[in-house]
């Protein structure tokens, strides 16, 4: 895996860094980048049972029962009931909104200048049918602009999913006609070719495109009763390090471990504090690595041609690259 400049693509790897290594020093598995919908459908066929899985249910409120449980209300009305409820439902959360007391009319993307921060960019999205040359040595790759840039990371049998940095204002979404894979063509004409190839082998249609929001850790908590947040619904993370999904999961295992044994709904406050505590402190790390390396990596043309900073820039990736990588890949969470 490595890092390159975009139009300087022919002078080879600005930064090379090694993801195995880590993870068999911490006895893991190696690493693979799976497509979202191949997860869901593994969780489906052999995680939760498929009566148990229900759509179009979107999470609008809930409240805490004096004799136990949850009532939780949907968007179409209905309520129902459990003893307790776990808020995994994005950086958007409704339950999170309710969590700190928030306005319930300024929910969702519509106020998201108002609850969340703004990177200052927008990320385009694809997946594509294509193999490079270099698939057997190298897995995932970033390519380097002045305020943009682009990765890319195999995802198995034969598909790559890339994902591109633009440096749009908030909701620019609904004013630009210009077909998103015409635009990206158009904004990294000139870079390296390994990029107009995925592109080329990228279907209009499968094209996404989101402005990217994250937030300072939730001083506030994650509890509230017999409701826990699980997540980008207490720690939204920027994209870059992939870290978003991973420490989602990473919640979801911690969790589990500590739902073990667990005799009566009583229990649960106790049980959700321990979660808590135990994923409070490296979620939050993986926010702050997760935002600053974005802001490093879009500034990258600017500290190239800066005497001085240029240098101690590239020396400074090159050191914290790995400790990133061994703090990241760690059995222990």
């Amino acid at each position: 895996s490595g890092i390159k400049d975009g139009k300087r693509y022919e002078e080879g790897w600005l930064v090379k860094f090694d993801a195995a290594t880590p993870a068999r020093k911490s006895g893991l598995p190696l690493t693979l980048a799976i497509n979202r919908v191949v997860l869901q459908d593994i969780f489906l066929k052999y995680g939760v049972p498929e009566e148990r899985v229900h759509t179009s249910s979107r999470v609008v409120s809930y409240k805490n029962l004096d004799a136990g449980g949850v009532e939780v209300t949907l968007e179409n009305g209905d309520k129902v009931y459990g003893d307790a409820l776990i808020g995994a439902d994005g950086i958007w959360s409704r339950v999170k909104h309710q969590m700190q007391h928030l306005d319930p009319n300024e929910s969702g993307p519509s106020f998201a200048t108002k609850h969340a921060r703004y990177s200052g960019y927008t990320c385009f999205t694809g997946t594509c049918k294509h193999t490079p040359d270099d698939i057997s040595s190298v897995a995932y790759k970033v390519f380097l602009g002045q305020k943009q840039y682009l990765g890319c990371t195999d995802c198995g049998y034969g598909w790559q999913h890339w994902w591109a940095f633009l440096p749009d204002p908030p909701g620019a979404a609904a004013s630009d006609d210009e077909p998103m894979l015409d635009r990206l063509k158009r904004e990294f004409d000139g870079w390296s070719p390994e990029i107009h190839d995925l592109f080329d082998a990228t279907k209009p249609e499968v094209v996404k495109r989101r402005d990217l929001f994250d937030r300072l850790p939730m001083w506030k908590g994650w509890i509230d009763g017999n409701v826990a947040l699980l997540g980008d619904a207490c720690h939204p993370t920027m994209p870059n390090l992939g870290q978003g999904g991973a420490m989602a999961i990473e919640d979801a295992y911690v969790l589990g471990k500590e739902l073990e044994g667990i005799r009566h709904s009583d229990e649960l406050g106790e049980r959700f504090e321990a979660y808590e505590k135990r994923r409070f402190l490296r979620a939050s790390i993986a926010q702050f690595l997760s935002r600053n390396g974005s802001d490093l990596l879009v500034d990258w043309e600017k500290l190239r041609t800066t005497p001085i900073i240029g240098p101690i820039a590239m020396w400074t990736i090159n050191v914290f690259q790995p400790i990133t990588m061994n703090y990241l890949y760690s059995s222990t969470f």
